[in-house]
């Protein structure tokens, strides 16, 4: 008696569990489900791991972007990689000014990461490529010019050579950097440098 008892409460268990699955699957209202997190090789970032808020790309930790180029949206030839953001407040970048030993100690313990997995077409590749030999060449340029500025006593010749290497900082954000981050916390990370073609691709907030 309790044997088939069992097995009734087991028949009609699995029959609101195949009921549901059917709702689920075969529900003609139901929002259609967007491949937005595809990525190659049939990997999934996983829902609402990432969205557009503006000009920002907001992910969670650990997201895995879609398998297209972060700037014009083309598809990847190869998997997204993983890439670690570091960001702490602009604040703290004040201990500079007091001693710059001091502000790199504290900026290595209040800091944040953040990993995210992004792709760029090989077009965009060869351009970030470009720019950091540039920003390296100006590196270069500049220790040339302060070596023969100090061996001459030429201020005129240091002088240029520190705006060369404050340059060659600015090419290697602009053109090295792809993202850049503007915020990190326990949520997740906000990223700037995204195309508008990428981004109006992504969901938004």
């Amino acid at each position: 008696m309790r044997r088939s008892v069992f097995r009734w409460r087991l028949s009609i268990l699995g029959f609101v569990v195949s009921s549901q699955a059917m709702l689920t699957d075969s529900n003609p209202y139901a929002a259609p489900r967007a491949d937005v997190n595809a990525g190659v090789g049939g990997q999934y970032a996983a829902p609402g791991a990432f969205w557009r808020s503006g000009t920002i790309l907001m992910t969670r930790h650990a997201a895995v972007l879609p398998a297209r180029c972060v700037k014009c949206n083309a598809v990847l030839q190869e998997p997204p990689k993983k890439k670690r953001f570091y960001w702490h407040h602009q604040a703290w970048f004040a201990l500079v000014l007091l001693n710059a030993i001091i502000y790199i100690v504290v900026a290595l313990i209040v800091r944040r990461h953040a990993d995210v997995s992004y792709g760029l077409c090989a077009l965009h590749r060869q351009r970030r490529k470009r720019g950091i030999l540039l920003a390296v060449g100006a590196v270069l340029l500049s220790l040339a010019l302060l070596f023969v500025g100090i061996a001459n006593s030429l201020p005129a010749l240091i002088l240029s050579a520190l705006l060369v290497f404050l340059m060659s900082i600015v090419i290697a954000i602009v053109k090295g950097r792809t993202l850049l981050p503007v915020r990190i916390d326990k949520s997740g990370a906000q990223l700037k440098g995204c195309g508008e073609a990428f981004l109006a691709s992504l969901p938004t907030s």
